[in-house]
C-alpha cells in the first residue's frame, strides 16, 4: 500500500515537473519568469477565496447525496471527510475520491457499495456542469468534439444506470438502486444547475489571475478557456489531467485572445495553482484532521 502510494506521488511530481518544463521551454523561462513578475499578487488570496467557495458548494451538494441515500453522519465529520477526498483531485477523473467512501466506512461502518454511487454521481454532475459553462460561454468549432464526448459519456452512464443491466451483478448490491435515487432526472437536474454554479466560481479564480496579468482575455473566453481546459484533462485520464489541461489552457488563450505565448503559461501555471493544487492542500489539512478525530474517536471507544 505504502509503496503504491509512494510510486502515485512520484508519478504526479515529475509529471507536475515536466509540464512545468515544458511551459518554460514553450515560453522562455526568462519571460514567463518576467510575467510571474508582474503579477497583482494581492489579488491572489481572492483566487483562492473564489476556489474554496466552489468546495463550499459541493459540498452541499455531498451533503444532499447523502441526505438522499440516507447515510447520517456528523456535519463536522462530513466535511473533514469530504476535504480529505480533495487530496485525490490528482487521480484520474478525480475517481481517486472513493478515498471519501473508505473513510465513511472505517468511521461509520457505511458500506462502499453504498457511498461509492455519491463520488460516481458528483463526477457525473461535475461533467454536466463544466459543459453547461463551455456552452454558455460560447465555446468554438475546435472545443464542440471534447463537449460532445462529454455529454455522450455522460448520457451512457446515465442510460447504463437507468437499466435493468446491473441488476444482474449480484456483487454491487444496493449500489444499483442507490445510482438510480442520485442520477434522476429532478436530481440530476438540479445538481446539474448547482454544480455550473460552483464550476463558475473556479472560472471567476481562473478570471482573476488573467486579471492579476493583465490580459486581453474576456471573463466569457475565459470560461472557455477553463471549462474546456478542465474537459479536456478529464478525458485524458492522466493524474489531474496534468499536460493536457495546460497545454489546452494555455493553447485557447493564445487563439480566444490577444496573449503572448509567456503570458498565456503564466496564466495557466497561476490557474492551476489556483485551483488543483490548491484543493490537494487542502485536501490534505482535511485527512490530517480527519485522521486526528478518528484516532480520538477510537480512542473513546
Amino acid at each position: 500500500m505504502k509503496v503504491t502510494a509512494f510510486r502515485a506521488i512520484f508519478l504526479v511530481a515529475a509529471l507536475t515537473a515536466a509540464v512545468v518544463l515544458g511551459l518554460g521551454l514553450y515560453a522562455d523561462f526568462g519571460r514567463l519568469g518576467d510575467e510571474l513578475g508582474s503579477f497583482r499578487w494581492e489579488l491572489f488570496p481572492l483566487a483562492l477565496a473564489l476556489t474554496a467557495l466552489n468546495y463550499l458548494i459541493r459540498f452541499w451538494r455531498w451533503q444532499r447525496y447523502l441526505a438522499r441515500l440516507e447515510i447520517e453522519v456528523p456535519p463536522a465529520r462530513s466535511f473533514a471527510i469530504f476535504v480529505a477526498g480533495l487530496t485525490m483531485t490528482i487521480t484520474p477523473a478525480k475517481l481517486g475520491e472513493l478515498l471519501k467512501c473508505a473513510l465513511l466506512r472505517r468511521s461509520f461502518a457505511v458500506p462502499v457499495r453504498r457511498s461509492a454511487p455519491v463520488v460516481l454521481a458528483e463526477r457525473v454532475t461535475d461533467a454536466t456542469g463544466v459543459v453547461v459553462l463551455a456552452v454558455a460561454g460560447g465555446a468554438g468549432a475546435r472545443s464542440w468534439p471534447l463537449i460532445v464526448l462529454a455529454i455522450v459519456g455522460v448520457v451512457a452512464v446515465v442510460a447504463i444506470v437507468r437499466s435493468p443491466l446491473l441488476e444482474r451483478f449480484a456483487r454491487l448490491g444496493e449500489a444499483p438502486g442507490a445510482l438510480r435515487a442520485l442520477l434522476g432526472t429532478k436530481l440530476l437536474l438540479g445538481m446539474t444547475v448547482l454544480s455550473a454554479v460552483s464550476w463558475l466560481c473556479e472560472c471567476l479564480a481562473a478570471y482573476v489571475c488573467v486579471r492579476g496579468l493583465r490580459l486581453d482575455l474576456s471573463f466569457p473566453d475565459t470560461i472557455v478557456v477553463f471549462s474546456v481546459g478542465s474537459l479536456a484533462g478529464a478525458l485524458s485520464l492522466l493524474p489531474g489531467g496534468l499536460g493536457v489541461a495546460e497545454t489546452s489552457m494555455t493553447g485557447l488563450m493564445q487563439v480566444l485572445g490577444d496573449v503572448s505565448k509567456a503570458a498565456a503559461a503564466a496564466a495557466t501555471l497561476l490557474i492551476r495553482i489556483a485551483t488543483l493544487w490548491f484543493a490537494v492542500a487542502l485536501g490534505l489539512l482535511g485527512l490530517a484532521v480527519e485522521e486526528g478525530l478518528a484516532r480520538r474517536g477510537q480512542a473513546a471507544d
